[in-house]
């Protein structure tokens, strides 16, 4: 069996990776390459390239890039390991199997085929139970939503799932693991009783999880299944599993609060609609949604804390560079009620006059007679979730909107902005330097960076020159010092490059080997060098010249003398190119 990092080598030298990617995206021949349309975000005109010299892919709309095992992970929401070993299955590679991760495998296939025969049981004993029938037809579910979503029942016995799935040979233990039975008393009863059945999938329409819902009026109304080694529920959204092709084809995703909200949509035609599992919006359900789009409507309920829920889902959308809108639902109304009462066409009406989320806090929030003197706390709650947005261009357009909305000057709403930004719990609340727009394109960032990284690419024999000429210090952004830092301590192999970066080094990496040889590396490798070491310099001399001011205030001739000798060295130094010239 080949070692780990040969088995890699091997499943990419047997795969090309145009076959690979083909069975998820047309793709036609462009040159040397292939193109297509995105799988990552909407888009109508192809910007996805595929290179089969290279074996790896990219997209110049959204900068996702990488090599097969990157595209699997994405596209289909897999691991590492899971990716490797589907693909070292397509090229008939043996892996050499490690012991925990051969057990970590095992166990999530054990808790995926006991959720499969879980929800077996729970759709035949809906079709058995005439109540719970009854219950649906009068929410208005119809069979072929049913259908889609594979809605079940839990009986009222307390026993009767432990009994089934112990009839298939199930451990009580595993059973226990997956959340399905809860230990009380002496014995095991079954978690869900006596309750409607949402089961809970992931992207590949696997079952992961369950959520169930009483008929009554008991409590607690929902229960969702427990965290396992296949469900966390903070990345997870309820319907994405059905509505993500939607999402893709509309170009945008309607996030809703609940099971029958997501349902009810459907049944009105309304297919791109996801909702959180009962709990606050996260990070990685921002992130999970990117993925598809770029445009969110929220439809929250009516109610303090349907507005104070969709509050909360602005600030993680925004800070996830997602551009969100809000449809205000009338007091005491929620999508699943409005659509019922109104109708697909109100729906579908007001869906088209979603609100901003300037206009959300100016109206939800509202300025009325209680609030008369409080614009400025208006303007500063708006403003903290302004501050999360990645696009500066959409921040000061939001300013100027909060601006017009409350009448207040622009200049001191962009004064506190500045404040909130430089605020340590808006560095910790937006995570610092991890949150990013998911778009990681050359232009974005010091383009004498970029280019040493593509010249080290192109013309590996400068490498040496660049390497002896350029510290660390001297490049600024991270992502190109992380890959410069690689390459430097000799990671200069292509494919084993990419392999060791992260997704945003990937993206990067991938859409430089897809630009044009340069004509005259010459030259540009000298402007580069040259424009660094000036503006190096340039620092210096800023620091040196703040040094000189306190000198002189201080009445330090001495100090001072010694600050504008350095001062005339570092000007002479600009004057020179980096070889000295």
């Amino acid at each position: 069996m080949p070692s780990y990092n040969s088995a890699l080598d091997e499943i990419k030298s047997r795969l090309d990776i145009v076959d690979v990617i083909s069975e998820y995206v047309p793709l036609k021949k462009a040159g040397q390459n292939w193109r297509g349309l995105c799988p990552f975000h909407t888009e109508k005109t192809p910007s996805f390239m595929v290179s089969p010299a290279k074996q790896i892919f990219h997209c110049f709309g959204c900068g996702t890039g990488g090599d097969i095992f990157t595209f699997l992970i994405k596209h289909e929401d897999l691991s590492f390991q899971e990716s490797l070993n589907i693909l070292a299955k397509k090229a008939g590679v043996t892996l050499k199997k490690i012991q925990g991760q051969s057990v970590k495998t095992e166990e999530k296939e054990n808790l995926l085929n006991l959720h499969k025969d879980a929800l077996i049981f729970y759709q035949q004993s809906l079709k058995q139970n005439t109540g719970a029938v009854s219950y649906l037809e009068r929410r208005g579910i119809t069979r072929k939503a049913l259908e889609l979503f594979s809605v079940g029942y839990a009986p009222a016995k307390w026993s009767a799932l432990i009994a089934y799935l112990q009839s298939k040979g199930y451990k009580t233990e595993a059973i226990k693991k997956a959340g399905l039975i809860t230990h009380g008393g002496k014995n095991y009863h079954d978690t869900f009783r006596n309750r409607i059945i949402f089961p809970i999938f992931n992207l590949r329409g696997e079952v992961i999880a369950f959520g169930g819902r009483v008929m009554d009026n008991s409590m607690p109304k929902y229960l969702n299944s427990s965290e396992t080694p296949i469900f966390n529920k903070s990345r997870i959204l309820y319907g994405l599993s059905q509505a993500k092709e939607s999402i893709k084809k509309t170009g945008f995703a309607i996030l809703v609060e609940g099971y029958l909200d997501v349902i009810t949509a459907h049944i009105y035609g309304f297919t791109n609609v996801v909702a959180p599992l009962g709990t606050a919006l996260t990070r990685e359900h921002g992130k999970l949604i990117k993925r598809f789009t770029d445009e969110i409507v929220l439809v929250f309920d009516g109610d303090a804390s349907g507005k104070k829920a969709a509050k909360n889902a602005i600030g993680i959308l925004s800070e996830n560079a997602l551009n969100v809108k809000v449809l205000p639902l009338p007091e005491g109304e929620d999508p699943d009620s409005f659509l019922k009462k109104k109708g697909k066409n109100v729906f579908g009406d007001l869906l088209e006059k979603g609100i901003s989320i300037v206009d959300f806090f100016v109206i939800q929030t509202g300025i009325d007679s209680r609030r008369k003197n409080n614009e400025h706390l208006l303007a500063r709650e708006a403003l903290v979730v302004i501050s999360k947005i990645p696009d500066s261009v959409l921040q000061g357009y939001y300013v100027k909107l909060l601006s017009e909305k409350l009448k207040i000057n622009e200049v001191f709403i962009r004064e506190e902005l500045r404040k909130i930004k430089k605020s340590p719990r808006h560095k910790i609340a937006s995570g610092g330097d991890s949150v990013k727009a998911s778009s990681i394109q050359s232009r974005a960032r010091p383009m004498d960076e970029v280019y040493l990284l593509q010249l080290i690419l192109q013309f590996p024999k400068k490498s040496g020159e660049i390497f002896n000429a350029v510290s660390m210090e001297d490049l600024e952004d991270h992502v190109t010092k992380a890959i410069f830092k690689k390459m430097k301590n000799g990671l200069t192999d292509y494919s084993a490059l990419l392999s060791e970066c992260d997704e945003d080094e990937k993206a990067l990496l991938t859409e430089l080997s897809f630009m044009s040889d340069f004509e005259n590396p010459e030259k540009i490798l000298k402007d580069c060098l040259n424009r660094l070491k000036s503006k190096k310099l340039q620092v210096l001399l800023h620091e040196l010249q703040d040094k000189i001011k306190i000198a002189e205030l201080d009445n330090d001739k001495n100090l001072l003398t010694s600050f504008q000798l350095e001062q005339q060295k570092l000007l002479k130094l600009k004057s020179t190119d980096y070889t000295g010239n």
